[in-house]
């Protein structure tokens, strides 16, 4: 990974930190006005959920540069790093980018109807910008499918010259 690349993801995930401390500092003004103070303002709870599905969904790719995602492979620890390379490249090609471009076939009509319509919150005096929120269905696999493929790039390479 180079240096450049490895600096701006590191930048990237600093964003995203913040962005996880306003979801809690939202989700805990949310609760302060709404138990003590008896008012419900929906604007800041829909503040909390597009930065919580922020944080979740940009943050796979995070996950993923920092090899952290979830692997169910029992196996995969007691490999030496050329059977893992295998296992990585083959889980990407064979699950990982099918999955991704299964989502983005699945949400594209989905997103692309919000953005025509501009679609806002289903609440009164909610944020006027769900289709915003709608977009991250087709960032996160997108993202997912760059950053990926730039792995198995990388690591075919390293075969190739090795």
């Amino acid at each position: 990974m180079s240096e450049d690349h490895s600096h701006w993801m590191e930048k990237f995930g600093a964003c995203l930190g913040w962005v996880t401390l306003a979801m809690v500092l939202f989700t805990f003004f949310t609760v302060i006005t709404r138990n003590v103070f008896n008012v419900v303002w929906i604007p800041v709870q829909e503040l909390a959920l597009y930065c919580h599905a922020l944080a979740l969904m940009m943050g796979m790719v995070y996950a993923w540069h920092h090899d952290k995602h979830v692997r169910v492979d029992v196996l995969y620890q007691d490999f030496n790093q050329a059977k893992k390379d295998w296992v990585n490249i083959l889980g990407t090609v064979l699950l990982l980018l099918p999955m991704m471009g299964f989502i983005i076939w699945s949400c594209w009509t989905y997103v692309i109807d919000s953005w025509l319509r501009f679609e806002g919150s289903g609440e009164t005096g909610g944020l006027p910008m769900v289709f915003l929120f709608k977009t991250l269905l087709l960032l996160m696999p997108i993202a997912m499918i760059v950053y990926a493929l730039f792995d198995v790039f990388k690591l075919i390479k390293a075969k190739v010259n090795n």
